[in-house]
């Protein structure tokens, strides 16, 4: 919440990270992203149940779209394939009133629709899900490590060193 006043005073994140302690400028707009989404405001509730029935339509309706079959289109005009020629019960071939093999045809299926469909449904998913709060936030550790902590470091191994010096043992 600190941040998100300082940020309303017109505060800088960098400003902000500073002062504050976050790591990051990203840290800062993520605890100003969850401050904000504290704060209830008259009608929120209302339009926010309103915005997950119109998320769950869409998801529907995508599905619907997602699970019928689709046909290539090309020039406008549906895009087909030749598997075979017209048999009569027997298997025998079928002829035209000129002599030739009937063809048989088959519509070509599109997949293209499926992976947009498939796209739409998981941002709306993803969405549904930040406004659920259901996804577990992301967890990271910041370690700060001051300038005595790295000073007493190269101590350390300065003193590791000397024990194990060459030029102490005669070895050359």
């Amino acid at each position: 919440m600190r941040a998100a006043e300082l940020h309303g005073q017109g505060w800088t994140h960098e400003r902000i990270a500073a002062e504050l302690h976050f790591g990051s400028r990203g840290r800062v707009s993520e605890a100003i992203d969850r401050a904000f989404a504290q704060i209830v405001t008259p009608g929120a509730k209302r339009a926010k149940r309103l915005d997950l029935e119109r998320i769950d339509r869409l998801i529907e309706k995508n599905w619907e779209v997602l699970e019928r079959q689709h046909v290539a289109v090309s020039n406008g005009r549906v895009v087909r394939r030749f598997v075979d020629v017209e048999r009569d019960d027997d298997g025998i071939e079928r002829l035209d009133a000129d002599g030739k093999e009937i063809p048989v045809f088959e519509d070509v299926l599109d997949d293209a629709p499926i992976a947009v469909h498939s796209v739409v449904i998981a941002r709306l998913m993803e969405r549904r899900a930040k406004m659920y709060a259901y996804d577990e936030p992301a967890h990271s550790r910041v370690e700060i490590i001051t300038s005595d902590a790295v000073e007493a470091n190269i101590a350390l191994l300065e003193s590791q060193l000397a024990v194990n010096d060459p030029a102490d043992t005669g070895i050359a």
